[in-house]
């Protein structure tokens, strides 16, 4: 078992190293270690105008703006199927709604099958404020997904207020001339593994007793023992998924038969 959240009251167990982030709220696997919701704000967002995908050489460029269908219709729909989930559930927090992030903390607090919390950030938020006031209103153990951009520089300090573990890291942006206009978004493609790989190196050098779990660009078994070997503890697999349903769970296999 691998303890996402050791010396909590609450404890975050996982019995495999992967864990799915491919964007839904429920999943037939069996071998995984955890399922990682779409990232959830407290009322439900039509998200980014059309087109939401660009296409660039070896991946694509992503700008959702987080719709979702808002946390209260999440849990009618999918409480119940928490509540027998085999492995934990972990509610990301959409980096839109970190106004609503306490409320959200709150009304999860005692859903059966809810591991954990997943709090998105950009550079333009307060990290650790915001996980100090998630922590103030929560027990659950808290995953803090930070960004590429400045993980390094702040994944200290939000150790310090209250996460449990940090995800490494949020897609990188990245921006593509289409029609003649910048169009912005996050960068899902194998290139980003090695700027993962550096980032989860050096924050573990420096930071390490808490756990922290890699993401970005995993396309292979292969891939997540290196992440692996840099210090990460557990991989979240996403981009990987879309493109071939199954593999995250395929990889679960294989890493179990090391």
């Amino acid at each position: 078992m691998i303890e996402l959240a050791p010396n909590w009251k609450r404890s975050l167990a996982i019995s495999r190293t992967i864990l799915l982030a491919a964007g839904g709220y429920t999943t037939d696997a069996t071998d995984i270690g955890a399922l990682v919701t779409l990232p959830t704000t407290r009322w439900s967002r039509a998200g980014a105008p059309m087109p939401r995908v660009v296409e660039v050489p070896g991946g694509v460029l992503m700008r959702t703006g987080a719709a979702n269908p808002g946390l209260a219709r999440v849990l009618r729909e999918y409480r119940r199927e928490w509540d027998q989930s085999r492995m934990p559930i972990l509610v990301a927090f959409a980096a839109q709604g970190a106004r609503d992030w306490v409320t959200m903390a709150a009304q999860l607090e005692g859903v059966a099958g809810v591991g954990g919390i997943e709090l998105h950030f950009n550079p333009t938020m307060d990290a650790p404020e915001a996980i100090r006031a998630v922590r103030a209103a929560a027990e659950l153990p808290l995953l803090a997904k930070l960004d590429l951009d400045n993980a390094r520089a702040i994944a200290a300090d939000c150790a310090t207020a209250g996460a449990n573990a940090l995800v490494i890291g949020r897609a990188p942006r990245g921006m593509r001339i289409v029609d003649g206009k910048a169009w912005y978004g996050r960068l899902y493609a194998p290139s980003v593994k090695p700027l993962v790989l550096r980032a989860v190196d050096e924050i573990r050098d420096w930071r390490s007793e808490i756990p922290l779990v890699a993401c970005g660009g995993v396309q292979s078994a292969e891939d997540a023992r290196e992440f692996l070997a840099a210090g990460g503890c557990a991989v979240e697999v996403d981009s990987a998924e879309w493109l071939e349903p199954g593999i995250a769970a395929r990889m679960a296999k294989e890493l179990g038969a090391d």
